[in-house]
């Protein structure tokens, strides 16, 4: 009977180590694995909550643009279920009125590179009503997959009836500025040929009389008539001085401020820019209803008793300085300038495309100090006749 090998003294125990060492190993890859794994889980998980509790819409589309996925807000937006918008056309929210619109612009999200944005009239499943979104979308391909549409869907309402409001606005100031003009030109030539014509014949009247009483009352009434051609000449000119086309702003402001201080108690310095660049009739315009309301606020509401005026003009933005303040000691507990009037002047600056600075003093008698800072583009159309040239 052959005798039987027998490994030698230490093999054994070697490889029992090895193998030891073998299971060692692969339990902390399996540990590491599993952290690994708990780490992909948690980062998922926050992907997921990031998704799902977004405040806007995300929605992922195929080619077609089917919705494969979308998130809390997303639903709400469209007003329907998640488990009801998988599988469902993303036009079925598009108002008839853009559907085209959305046709067009999937196309070139297809065809381009690169985010795109559009902003369209959409429509809820539980509401007839229209609302405006703003919708990014850009074509993504994984690996593995096929291309998808990634959409953020945000709700601009709101912006989109503030924007037509602006537009309302601007066109309603067009139409009273048509109107003052149409007012301003009847005064001009009817009150004011009225008032002329009777004053000549008055004068004619007066030639023949001897009466010295009869020539007093004459010439009182003569006086009464100037005093009345000159508010018309003055309401004329402040509904549409014409010197603001025929010399420019600057001119324009100087009469305006001249014109206030002879009826108020003003003091007033000006240092505006004797050369312009042309800002184009509508500018032009807004720029002095601006100084106008602001004056008005000023002086004639606020009472102040010194003004400063004054403009510097970049060759691409304007800049308008107005500085009021009392001489004397104003009724306590006065505030310096009315909260309300504060506002619509940042309304208007705002509504010509500019921003406005308001400075209040801590002291009753320091400065109210208002800035507007207008950035400037090419005019609309240029007037033929004059630019803002002093």
């Amino acid at each position: 009977m052959p005798s039987q090998s027998h490994p030698p003294d230490g093999l054994v125990d070697k490889l029992a180590h090895e193998l030891h060492v073998h299971q060692i190993e692969l339990e902390s890859q399996n540990e590491e694995l599993r952290r690994t794994k708990s780490d992909l889980s948690a980062a998922r998980d926050r992907y997921q909550d990031l998704f799902d509790f977004a405040p806007v819409g995300y929605f992922t589309l195929d080619r077609s643009g089917v919705i494969l996925e979308c998130n809390r807000a997303g639903a709400t937006l469209v007003g329907a279920r998640r488990a009801e918008l998988k599988g469902c056309s993303f036009s079925r929210f598009v108002s008839p009125s853009d559907s085209d619109r959305w046709h067009l612009y999937t196309r070139k999200v297809l065809g381009e590179e690169g985010p795109q944005r559009i902003e369209l009239a959409l429509q809820r499943v539980d509401s007839p009503d229209t609302w405006h979104g703003q919708i990014d979308c850009q074509q993504m391909t994984l690996p593995g997959q096929e291309p998808a549409l990634w959409v953020t869907l945000t709700d601009v309402t709101e912006r989109f009836r503030a924007g037509i409001d602006q537009r309302v606005a601007a066109q309603d100031a067009d139409a009273r500025e048509a109107e003052r003009q149409r007012v301003a030109l009847a005064l001009h030539e009817d009150l004011g040929q009225r008032l002329s014509a009777l004053k000549m014949e008055l004068v004619s009247l007066s030639s023949g009389q001897e009466s010295e009483v009869y020539r007093e009352r004459l010439g009182g009434l003569l006086a009464s008539l100037d005093d009345a051609v000159s508010t018309v000449r003055r309401i004329t000119q402040e509904l549409r001085p014409p010197m603001l086309n025929d010399l420019g702003l600057a001119a324009a402001i100087e009469w305006l401020v001249h014109d206030i201080a002879r009826r108020v108690e003003l003091s007033f310095t000006l240092s505006l820019d004797a050369v312009a660049p042309d800002l184009g009739e509508q500018t032009r315009l807004a720029l002095y209803r601006f100084v106008q309301q602001a004056i008005a606020l000023l002086v004639l509401d606020a009472g102040s008793t010194e003004l400063h005026i004054g403009t510097h003009c970049g060759p691409d933005h304007f800049v308008l300085v107005l500085r009021s303040r009392w001489q004397q000691q104003a009724t306590p507990g006065t505030p310096p300038l009315d909260p309300e009037a504060a506002r619509i002047l940042e309304h208007r600056a705002r509504a010509m495309g500019g921003r406005l600075a308001i400075d209040l003093p801590r002291d009753p008698l320091g400065w109210i100090h208002l800035e507007l800072f207008m950035p400037l583009t090419k005019p609309q159309h240029t007037d033929t006749g004059h630019g803002d040239a002093r």
